[in-house]
């Protein structure tokens, strides 16, 4: 075995549409950072596939028959922590990216992207980094981690405070004292790393994630 091979990151892929795993095998045949080493195509069974093979990295669609994606990341991660997972998707959505980050991906490819970019996801993420392309790719990983920071209550104010209500309005609204309304503004502004509160509300809706999961505390 030569130096390539030996130096190529061992790769699960899960996708249940057979073509699409072929066509990336085929892609990824000559490569000296891949090796396609198993797949699945579907959310139960590729679970057991990585406790099997404990791959270096995990290539997985988002919707698939039995469990979706973002749960099978879930249990992926219980089995074999040491696994990177790459959410590659057809779903440009900010919601699904912070919902994947959550779940514990590493990577998010669209299924839209140069092929080359599965490659350079896996070399990301193995290198301890994280991979986000296409309409991503011009937001830094770290915003959108921040963002994932906030709490519902959080979210919630930069919400209200993003459709033009005063902070008087939204204590109100919220049964809360315009001083914890302040708060939850501070403390927003302080986990996004910014330094105004109109800058964190664009920030926020930059990435379309205001209101997402969770009820308001």
């Amino acid at each position: 075995m030569n130096s390539s091979v030996r130096e190529a990151k061992r790769v699960v892929l899960c996708d249940d549409h057979e073509i699409v795993r072929e066509a990336i095998k085929a892609r990824m045949a000559n490569s000296s950072i891949v090796e396609i080493v198993g797949e699945a195509g579907d959310g139960r069974d590729v679970v057991d596939v990585v406790k099997e093979l404990e791959p270096d990295v995990l290539i997985i669609d988002v919707e698939l028959p039995k469990r979706d994606g973002i749960e099978a990341t879930k249990e992926v991660l219980k089995v074999r922590p040491r696994t990177k997972v790459i959410i590659f998707t057809a779903h440009a959505q900010p919601d699904l990216l912070a919902l994947a980050l959550r779940a514990g991906a590493s990577g998010y490819v669209l299924k839209s992207a140069p092929a080359d970019d599965i490659a350079r996801a896996v070399k990301a993420v193995t290198g301890g980094g994280t991979f986000l392309g296409g309409d991503f790719a011009g937001g830094k990983p770290s915003e959108v981690e921040k963002l994932l920071h906030l709490s519902p209550r959080e979210r919630q104010i930069l919400e209200l405070l993003a459709e033009g209500l005063r902070v008087k309005e939204i204590a109100e609204r919220l049964a809360l004292s315009p001083a914890t309304v302040h708060t939850h503004v501070r403390n927003a502004i302080a986990k996004l790393e910014v330094d105004t509160r109109t800058e964190a509300v664009a920030l926020a809706v930059r990435f379309s994630y205001l209101g997402a999961g969770g009820g308001a505390v």
